[in-house]
C-alpha cells in the first residue's frame, strides 16, 4: 500500500522516470548524473561497500541499468543497477535531491521492476538488510528475552547506522529474503574479519 501511494504521488507530481542501459546514455547525461550524484551525497561518509560498484558511466559498464527521475527536465533522483548473473540486477547506487518530493525511490524501483522483462531480467536485488531475521524474530509475539534484547540493541544502534530503516524499506516490496553468510577459516579470526568488514563499510573510520 505504501509503495502504491508513493508511486501515485510521484506520478501526480509530474515526475518523469526512464529506465535505460548505461550504454544508451549520452556523454552529457553521464556527466550530469555523475555530478549530481556526488553533489547529493555531499560530505556524508560513503556506505555500502559490499553493494557498491564505486563508479558510473565507465565504458566497461554499458550493461548496467540506470533509472532517472526528472521534473521539468531537471534531474531529481537516480538509481544504478549492476548485472547480477545472466538474468539479474543488483542495486548499487540510490541518490536523490533532498528537496524533491518523497516517494521517488519507491516509484523508480517500481519502474525498474516493470522494465525488467525488456532487459531480460528476472531477479532484482535491493539493499542488504543486515540482521533482518533478528529484527523479525525479536518482534514476534512470544519471543524470548534474548531475542527481544538483541532486537532492542539493533534498534538502538539504528540511530547511527541504517539497520532497521533498510529492513523496513526493503520490506515494502514484499521481497523474497535471501540470507548471506560469513565464511572464515577458524574462529580466532572472527574479530579481525569483523573489524575489516566494518572498516570497509565505513562504520569504523
Amino acid at each position: 500500500r505504501n509503495v502504491r501511494q508513493m508511486t501515485s504521488r510521484v506520478e501526480r507530481g509530474g515526475y518523469q522516470i526512464e529506465v535505460r542501459r548505461v550504454s544508451d546514455l549520452s556523454e552529457d547525461e553521464v556527466a550530469t548524473i555523475t555530478r549530481q550524484a556526488a553533489a547529493w551525497r555531499g560530505a556524508e561518509v560513503e556506505r555500502g561497500f559490499s553493494m557498491a560498484l564505486g563508479r558510473f558511466g565507465d565504458p566497461a559498464d554499458g550493461a548496467c541499468v540506470v533509472v532517472t527521475c526528472t521534473l521539468e527536465g531537471r534531474l531529481a533522483a537516480v538509481l544504478h543497477f549492476v548485472p547480477w548473473g545472466d538474468d539479474g540486477l543488483s542495486l548499487e547506487l540510490m541518490r536523490r535531491d533532498r528537496t524533491a518530493d518523497p516517494g521517488l525511490n519507491e516509484a523508480m524501483i517500481v519502474a525498474a521492476v516493470k522494465a525488467a522483462p525488456h532487459f531480460g531480467v528476472r531477479r532484482l536485488s535491493l539493499n542488504f538488510a543486515a540482521f533482518r531475521s533478528s529484527l523479525e524474530q525479536g518482534a514476534r509475539l512470544g519471543a524470548g528475552p534474548v531475542s527481544r534484547m538483541w532486537r532492542g540493541a539493533l534498534i538502538w544502534a539504528s540511530r547511527w547506522y541504517q539497520i532497521e530503516s533498510l529492513y523496513k524499506f526493503n520490506a515494502k516490496f514484499a521481497p523474497a529474503w535471501r540470507p548471506r553468510f560469513v565464511c572464515y577459516p577458524r574462529p580466532a579470526l572472527i574479530p579481525r574479519i569483523a573489524f575489516a568488514a566494518l572498516e570497509a563499510e565505513a562504520l569504523i573510520v
